[in-house]
């Protein structure tokens, strides 16, 4: 279990984290939703060790983490984050092969079991197969993020961030990488934790809802009756700018 325990976080005089209480549970997907400059990303990068919290504290199976430079490689290995722009979290100039082949070798120098290239790819999507020697540079949008959820799997992850990972695909793309993600998510009991600016309420997804705004957690809550059931009035403004989007996007379908 991940457990967030009274976290705060600020930045000089500016309060961006606010007394943060949150349990993740194995096989359970959570999705953190907020506005730009809600607190979700800065949370998800104390999660990970980028940044350190003012107070509060962060526990993986009643385990402190600490930042990242003082975690031992296992435990960095256990929590793996999948960035926004899969375009510049690879490097074009590789190949596939070679772009998988890099977290192996990291894996081998800590003497730390890992999985194999062939199995992450057949556990993200198998067609990459024909790709390995391919340079990343002609895969498209989708293929570079699958390629990047591939590499994430080569440590066996116990906990995945995905920090806006479709914002920069089309909507068939996002929902292939959504439906991939939740597989995992089953298949492998991680925890899985989502960085979103907007969902689709109307998704099975995610498990969990987390409302950030302004450094607050405003409600979380089953993610199956946060639709109806919503009860702070920022939530509920969330639902009805998705309703009207989603009415007025279904009159042009």
């Amino acid at each position: 279990m991940l457990q967030i325990i009274d976290i705060n976080k600020s930045y000089g005089s500016k309060k961006v984290l606010n007394n943060i209480n949150i349990d993740f549970k194995p096989g359970e997907s959570t999705a953190i939703v907020g506005e730009s400059g809600s607190g979700k990303t800065t949370l998800a990068k104390i999660i990970i060790g980028l940044e350190k919290q003012n107070s509060g504290e962060i526990l993986l199976n009643n385990k402190i983490l600490q930042s990242i430079n003082k975690r031992y490689f296992e435990t960095c290995a256990k929590i793996q984050y999948i960035f926004q722009d899969p375009y510049s979290a690879l490097e074009k100039n590789f190949t596939v092969l070679q772009t998988l082949n890099e977290t192996v070798t990291i894996c081998k120098r800590n003497n730390y079991d890992y999985m194999s290239i062939e199995d992450c790819i057949i556990n993200v999507d198998k067609n990459l197969l024909n790709y390995l020697d391919q340079k990343v540079d002609i895969l498209s949008g989708g293929q570079k993020q699958k390629l990047c959820i591939a590499r994430s799997l080569i440590t066996k992850p116990k906990i995945i961030i995905a920090d806006e990972c479709t914002s920069m695909l089309d909507k068939k793309n996002s929902e292939e990488i959504f439906n991939l993600l939740n597989k995992i998510k089953q298949e492998k009991n991680i925890i899985l934790i989502s960085i979103l600016h907007e969902v689709d309420f109307y998704s099975e997804y995610w498990d969990k809802i987390a409302i950030f705004k302004d450094g607050n957690l405003l409600e979380y809550s089953e993610f199956k009756n946060f639709y109806n059931n919503a009860k702070n009035i920022y939530s509920k403004e969330l639902i009805e700018a998705f309703k009207f989007f989603k009415y007025k996007g279904d009159q042009y379908e």
